[in-house]
């Protein structure tokens, strides 16, 4: 499983990168458009993503309490490309940091939380992870069909495009 989970965050870092290149393309209006599947704008659904991913890993971390990672998730903003690379910077090392310090015994340890309609629930570390990476692919799509409606070629963001060309360089 520790196997798994680096190398689909490694894999999500690296996707991550290539959508932030491709975002370059755009100009200011193109990147505010509100013609993206996911939060209206390219620029909404990519700080939606590093926002998520943001408070997410610092609940798993422990630094912040569910709430609070949820306000990161939908009360934060960022509002140019510059800000969402600064913030992903930021991100990127932060998730190095807790991937890097996993262990198989950690990655099966329960978390539990309580949901906004009050139901607690707990679910093993791994299953949480995943549902995190797995949200940056389904955003990440989301992105890039967004520069494609805008009329630019956004880099190659699938898994196997990285597995075949990255992860075993």
């Amino acid at each position: 499983m520790l196997e798994l989970i680096k190398t689909y965050y490694a894999f999500n870092s690296w996707a991550t990168e290539k959508v932030l290149t491709s975002c370059e393309q755009l100009s200011s209006e193109a990147y505010n458009a509100p013609c993206c599947s996911g939060n209206g704008s390219v620029g909404e659904t990519l700080s939606h993503l590093i926002l998520v991913h943001q408070g997410w890993i610092s609940w798993f971390e422990g630094n912040l309490e569910m709430r609070d990672a949820v306000k990161i998730m939908t009360k934060e903003k960022l509002g140019t490309l510059d800000e969402a690379k600064t913030r992903w910077k930021l991100v990127h090392e932060q998730t190095i940091g807790f991937v890097n310090g996993l262990t198989d015994d950690s990655l099966s340890s329960m978390r539990g939380f309580t949901r906004m309609n009050g139901k607690q629930e707990s679910h093993p570390l791994w299953k949480l992870m995943m549902h995190t990476a797995n949200h940056g692919s389904h955003t990440r799509a989301q992105i890039v069909a967004g520069i494609r409606r805008a009329g630019h070629a956004p880099e190659n963001v699938d898994m196997l495009n990285y597995v075949l060309n990255v992860a075993n360089a």
